[in-house]
């Protein structure tokens, strides 16, 4: 190890240093940090989002189902408005999908059932997605934003 770092350390001096440059770049907005969600689809995501980027297991499953009244209400109240820009009939059927995939999910928690309930909370999930999408604003985390989001979740499929 102590080799190594005298290796980088001769390399770097050998190299020579040049200057910082005095200029900045600014990245160009990307997509995502234009688009801009509804207040309904915020307010789901903001209930979904620390349960799916939670750890696996039994305490994930708990919270989960603890929140299934506020999935329910959030779900409901999306399929009551459609953003400015969405595809009306899209909304409509992607925010039945969204409720269908609680509702499953709602059957997988009263039932207790561990086995059931990963694929049933990632149907969820990826009907929220779909909402998302219909909304008007394409994949609404494409890019840098959604990796960041999920990178410290490579074991969550997104």
């Amino acid at each position: 190890m102590k080799t190594a770092l005298m290796f980088v350390l001769v390399l770097a001096a050998a190299c020579g240093s040049k200057p910082a440059p005095t200029t900045t770049t600014t990245m160009p907005e990307t997509k995502a940090e234009k688009h801009e969600m509804a207040p309904e689809v915020t307010k789901f995501h903001d209930v979904l989002s620390p349960r799916w980027h939670a750890a696996k297991g039994e305490q994930r499953m708990k919270d989960t189902c603890g929140a299934m009244a506020e999935f329910q209400t959030n779900a409901e109240a999306l399929a009551k408005a459609t953003p400015a820009g969405a595809d009306a009939g899209k909304w409509t059927t992607t925010t039945k999908e969204l409720g269908d995939a609680i509702a499953a999910l709602d059957v997988t928690c009263k039932g207790q059932d561990a086995t059931a309930f990963e694929p049933a909370f990632e149907r969820v999930h990826n009907g929220f997605h779909a909402v998302l999408e219909a909304s008007g604003g394409g994949k609404h985390m494409e890019g840098a934003h959604h990796a960041a989001e999920h990178a410290d979740h490579a074991d969550h499929k997104m």
